[in-house]
């Protein structure tokens, strides 16, 4: 069965011997603390994470099997990525829901706030987060990125065992 897919970008891994601390469209963000290593396990990640986002983009993958490295992120925001990453392929959850899965139900604004630093995009899946009515809400990389990825596995989410 043929699955649709979305043209791949090029994309950008970061890596620690502890998994991927970053995914980014384009070259190589220039900022302060960047994690990247060059160990054999660190490589090991990047190029593990990269099959798997070609995969993804593919129609061919639903769930990200490379670890990530999340021991730089304030302790909230590294609850509120675990949480997203639970968030089950081709469906959508709100900030609200996060939010009350995190024990702080007034907190949406704040779930934002922390998916807006999401360093791994897409392997952690904030654009499955939307805003309480359903609307898209923000996204790092750009509204027209997360209505690609939220189409593609709408499209593919009955055509992946």
């Amino acid at each position: 069965m043929k699955t649709s897919r979305v043209s791949t970008p090029v994309l950008f891994v970061d890596a620690t011997d502890a998994g991927i601390t970053a995914v980014g469209l384009g070259g190589r963000r220039a900022r302060a603390g960047n994690t990247n290593d060059d160990s054999s396990l660190a490589r090991r990640w990047r190029m593990l994470a990269k099959k798997e986002l070609q995969a993804f983009f593919f129609g061919r993958l639903r769930f990200f099997s490379t670890p990530y490295d999340l021991r730089n992120m304030p302790p909230f925001t590294r609850a509120v990525l675990r949480v997203t990453a639970q968030i089950p392929y081709g469906k959508v959850r709100s900030y609200q829901w996060i939010a009350e899965r995190l024990g702080k139900p007034k907190a949406s604004r704040a779930v934002g706030n922390a998916l807006a630093r999401n360093p791994i995009p897409i392997i952690i899946p904030c654009h499955r987060v939307v805003r309480s009515d359903g609307t898209l809400g923000g996204y790092a990389l750009g509204l027209s990125w997360k209505r690609r990825l939220l189409d593609l596995e709408k499209r593919n989410r009955g055509r992946l065992s």
